[in-house]
């Protein structure tokens, strides 16, 4: 099964440094949000939004793609989904505890050549008899530095997605993860996993993740398999 293709050797020292940099820098810089940048964007390369960044810059703060789901009404509640290119060209996204999150829809979200500070990418979908909402896409050649509960979470999506060549260092441990349909925390989604995926492959299938470099900084982490990789169910 190709989702078992992720290394947790040592990689390059190159390429950790410039992890740490970016991490210095947002100390330091500003920088625009990210969902300037979005709403900025217009549409290119069949995409409703061609978001194309700047080298090296800052960009502050998470993204929502589409609704989010009401607990008391059950309604899908927001603005509707878009299909959604990032092209980071190297830029740093601090997103400083956020998410950029696709949700809800059946909409595509491709990222590609980002350094990520300190959040997370999430794809998020439902497969119930109210809605059918799954989204699809990609996250390719990004650098992921303490992100926060993960570094990319399939919760609720698996099948047309891929994750391939990202280095993800050092996932945050920051409690439990909160199930989707009323929101309260349960110690069966545990954070703190590098690459986490949908384990319910009837529901949701299998995404392809390849050639990816997962690390800890701690030794005691770094040998623990669920530090790196994991399978977690929607609702614990």
């Amino acid at each position: 099964m190709k989702a078992r293709m992720i290394r947790t050797t040592p990689f390059p020292t190159a390429l950790l440094a410039a992890a740490l940099l970016a991490a210095g820098l947002t100390v330091v810089a500003g920088g625009a949000s990210l969902r300037e940048a979005y709403e900025s964007a217009g549409p290119g390369a069949g995409y409703d939004r061609e978001v194309v960044l700047a080298s090296g810059e800052i960009y502050t703060g998470g993204l929502l793609i589409g609704p989010i789901l009401s607990p008391i009404s059950w309604d899908l509640e927001g603005e509707q989904g878009e299909d959604v290119l990032i092209v980071g060209n190297g830029a740093i996204l601090d997103l400083r505890g956020e998410q950029i999150c696709i949700s809800y829809c059946e909409n595509r979200l491709d990222i590609e050549d980002c350094i990520v500070l300190h959040g997370n990418v999430r794809f998020r979908g439902i497969n119930t008899s109210d809605h059918v909402k799954i989204p699809t896409g990609s996250v390719r050649y990004c650098t992921f530095y303490e992100p926060h509960d993960y570094g990319v979470r399939l919760q609720g999506a698996g099948q047309s997605i891929l994750i391939e060549r990202n280095i993800v260092v050092d996932a945050v441990d920051t409690g439990w993860d909160y199930i989707y349909t009323h929101g309260a925390s349960n110690e069966w989604l545990p954070t703190g996993t590098n690459i986490s995926m949908s384990g319910q492959f009837g529901f949701y299938g299998t995404p392809v993740v390849r050639e990816n470099w997962s690390w800890h900084s701690d030794p005691i982490l770094n040998a623990t398999p669920l530090a790196h990789f994991s399978y977690l169910c929607e609702y614990a």
